[in-house]
């Protein structure tokens, strides 16, 4: 083999290990972040009072879509959902 071939293969290997085995470069680099436990918490809670706990007012919303007819369907969900156990016959005595 010439000397250009050989230098293709190390440099496939090298990218084989370096890519597949031991991660990016960008993987390996150090970075610091600020974290303060105290904020955590107050947007905890204001991440409750707009999208409810875990997140249940937020479906809720995306479900009845974006094109301006979302009070129609909440309205429609909640004539439907009327005597029922969050929308659900099974549980129902």
């Amino acid at each position: 083999m010439n000397g250009q071939s050989e230098a293709g293969i190390l440099n496939i290997l090298k990218d084989l290990i370096q890519w597949n085995y031991a991660g990016i470069p960008l993987i390996h680099q150090e970075t610091q972040w600020d974290f303060d436990p105290e904020i955590s918490k107050l947007r905890r809670e204001q991440y409750y009072e707009l999208h409810g706990y875990r997140g249940a007012k937020y479906l809720e919303r995306i479900g009845q879509g974006f094109d301006g007819r979302h009070r129609e369907r909440a309205l429609q969900q909640k004539i439907r959902d009327d005597g029922h156990l969050q929308g659900l016959n099974l549980l129902q005595p």
